[in-house]
């Protein structure tokens, strides 16, 4: 199974993209801005959101296509329990991002621990219309908490997720 970038990619990737959108607005160290003024100067989104979307477009087509393919071989296989799989720390694959992911939605008990829940969310990819009616959940849910995990100076602690 392929990596994802990991949390520490991702967050210099974001910030990358701040460090951007101040020199578009040529705003130089003296002076502060919070993200989310920023983002509304801008009239931008933070780039976690659309990492996020397409993430979600491409997992979602997917779940779509045929069990055959090898996308979808690799993640039923991922659920394969024979004997430990990796040794060290666990990597950051597709899968434990988008259990992160659903792990967002708090009214919601949906996950992916296991081939059976990979099933469900394959019958829910199934209607393009409840697939997308879950990731906008998602994707509200991080949009909403993103002000809360980044101020000016950076992340306001270390086990916030940054991914949304």
């Amino acid at each position: 199974m392929e990596r994802t970038p990991t949390q520490s990619q991702e967050e210099r990737l974001i910030a990358f993209h701040r460090k951007q959108l101040k020199k578009v607005l040529n705003i130089k160290y003296p002076v502060k801005i919070t993200n989310s003024s920023l983002y509304n100067k801008c009239n931008e989104r933070p780039l976690s959101i659309f990492i996020f979307e397409s993430s979600s477009r491409l997992f979602g087509h997917i779940l779509r296509r045929d069990s055959q393919i090898p996308a979808n071989q690799a993640m039923s296989g991922y659920f394969v329990t024979e004997g430990s799989k990796f040794k060290g720390r666990p990597l950051t694959t597709l899968p434990v991002v988008l259990n992160r992911d659903l792990s967002q939605i708090i009214s919601s008990n949906l996950q992916l621990k296991s081939s059976h829940d990979l099933e469900h969310l394959r019958s829910i990819a199934q209607q393009r219309d409840e697939w997308t009616k879950l990731t906008a959940r998602i994707r509200e849910a991080a949009e909403a908490s993103q002000s809360e995990h980044w101020d000016a100076k950076g992340p306001k602690s270390s086990k916030s997720s940054s991914y949304m």
